[in-house]
């Protein structure tokens, strides 16, 4: 209840900030989360959320692959899998997004692998219509420049310019000229999207920056 008071006035305090800016900017939703995300993986392969005064649960099972379930496990929503289909040491990040104007409810789903974090899948999802439904993915980012299959760090910040605005990067490894070693790797963005949602279409939008 703390947790869920608190939220409610950062969304506040993000929507005057928000009415400061330009006019297009104040007129887009604004996002924020409450907390990191949940790391999946290894020991921690549960994590108990709710949504719609429904108790689900994430579940990460032994072959690698995400479910989405109630909380008794009588119904499976959905599954994650990753996207090269490689399901050897495949971690999955989950954490809430919330929206103001209007006021929703979305899990973000980051899933890499390997110790540099190679990202392997991207799902933002929610509700629509009383269904569940992927609003972005892997092959979403891919109409806006992402190369899949290739080596991308995927991170995600909400907010991070008071704005409310959610923003995704994609980083890429690279071994800058006269590099021999491992600890002189670089990272280079090679692609960054707003996330917003689309009123009209009651769906998200991918916007290029």
């Amino acid at each position: 209840m703390l947790k869920r008071i608190i939220l409610l006035c950062s969304m506040l305090v993000v929507c005057i900030l928000s009415s400061l800016t330009v006019e297009a900017s104040a007129q887009e939703t604004g996002f924020l989360t409450s907390e990191k995300p949940t790391f999946l993986y290894m020991d921690t392969r549960q994590m108990n959320v709710s949504y719609d005064d429904e108790s689900l649960k994430f579940v990460l099972q032994r072959d690698g692959v995400l479910k989405l379930m109630s909380r008794d496990g009588q119904n499976d929503y959905m599954s994650f899998r990753s996207y090269d289909g490689e399901s050897s040491g495949v971690g999955y990040q989950v954490r809430e997004i919330y929206s103001i104007f209007p006021s929703m409810q979305f899990f973000e789903i980051n899933a890499d692998r390997g110790a540099h974090a190679k990202n392997c899948g991207y799902w933002l999802i929610g509700k629509r219509n009383g269904q569940w439904v992927t609003f972005v993915s892997l092959d979403s980012l891919a109409t806006v420049g992402y190369t899949p299959g290739q080596w991308h760090h995927i991170s995600t910040v909400t907010n991070g310019d008071a704005t409310g605005r959610f923003i995704l990067t994609s980083q890429h490894e690279y071994m800058p000229a006269g590099a021999q070693y491992g600890y002189q790797r670089r990272y280079a963005v090679d692609l960054r999207v707003q996330l917003f949602w689309d009123q009209s279409a009651q769906w998200f939008g991918l916007r290029r920056l």
